[in-house]
């Protein structure tokens, strides 16, 4: 038999409830009493999870979390000790989210119940992916080379709306207003303000290019990277936000499921005879919607 447990989870508490996957099972049930004693309110900490392992330890288990920021550390030092943890969608779980009672000891034992009606084979939320260390610190470079990207497409829209108002032209009106050329254009006719600008503009370009590189870096061996840079068109920021999203292909179970996931897939509403194609599914990723250049979509699809 195995032991259904609920953590609820905390940046500095951890409050943990156990039960038996078999009520009537004595044994586990007064084990359970005595967990559930030692684990009511505990220090978020890897000594706290260290004692958790090993009371758990040569007993079958499951053990559920909502997923959280903090969720991560504790699931990497519970799994990296042997235990069995899933991590549910919060959303899910409405009858945490749509409780009155909103006490820590509340939703573990909530959580705790979910995680039984689970090993029972009832599928109530969906479980998330919780990727490694490694794969989480390639997500985040992405995510930090978009906002700087995008803070640099800011500053060009500040450029040149300063240059419209003091009537600034540069010689080739087309080009990147950042690139190299057109700085040192511009700091021949530049005020104190353009000057600010200018210094800010390179600061940015620089940034980005040592994100970039150390993308490059980072996805340089990475399998399912090379052979997304591979297709022409793709470069290394699509190819390396592409890979480090999927983690591992194998787990969509069809072509149709990979599209959901990237959130590209047209609702369709039918009645009767009549099927009307509708936009974009809204369970969408931010970021992912971009042409094979890297370049973001008509904001009607973003």
């Amino acid at each position: 038999m195995c032991l259904a447990i609920g953590i609820d989870v905390h940046s500095k508490k951890l409050t943990s409830f156990a039960v038996p996957q078999d009520e009537e099972n004595i044994n586990e049930s007064e084990f359970c009493l005595e967990f559930n004693k030692e684990f009511k309110s505990t220090p978020a900490d890897r000594t706290t999870l260290n004692r958790m392992a090993a009371w758990l330890n040569g007993r079958e288990h499951l053990i559920l979390m909502e997923n959280s920021t903090k969720t991560y550390e504790v699931f990497w030092i519970l799994t990296d000790l042997g235990c069995v943890v899933v991590v549910a969608n919060a959303s899910d779980l409405y009858r945490i989210t749509m409780s009155v009672k909103k006490t820590d000891y509340h939703d573990c034992r909530e959580l705790a119940h979910y995680a039984r009606r689970y090993l029972d084979g009832e599928r109530e939320f969906a479980t998330c992916l919780i990727v490694t260390a490694e794969q989480l610190n390639r997500r985040q470079l992405c995510r930090i080379y978009a906002q700087a990207s995008s803070g640099l497409s800011d500053l060009r829209r500040r450029i040149r709306s300063y240059m419209l108002a003091r009537g600034i032209a540069v010689s080739i009106p087309e080009r990147d207003i950042v690139s190299e050329a057109s700085l040192r254009e511009l700091e021949m006719v530049a005020d104190t303000s353009m000057s600010l600008l200018i210094d800010e503009a390179r600061r940015q370009r620089d940034r980005i290019k040592k994100i970039k590189n150390e993308i490059l870096k980072e996805f340089n061996n990475d399998e399912l990277f090379q052979l997304i840079y591979s297709i022409p068109g793709f470069g290394i920021v699509t190819a390396s936000y592409l890979s480090a999203m999927i983690v591992d292909i194998g787990r969509f179970t069809s072509a149709g499921a990979f599209a959901a996931y990237y959130g590209v897939v047209p609702k369709q509403r039918e009645s009767a005879d009549h099927s009307v194609r509708c936009g974009i599914n809204p369970q969408r990723r931010r970021y992912r919607k971009r042409d094979a250049r890297g370049r973001n979509l008509p904001s009607h699809l973003d």
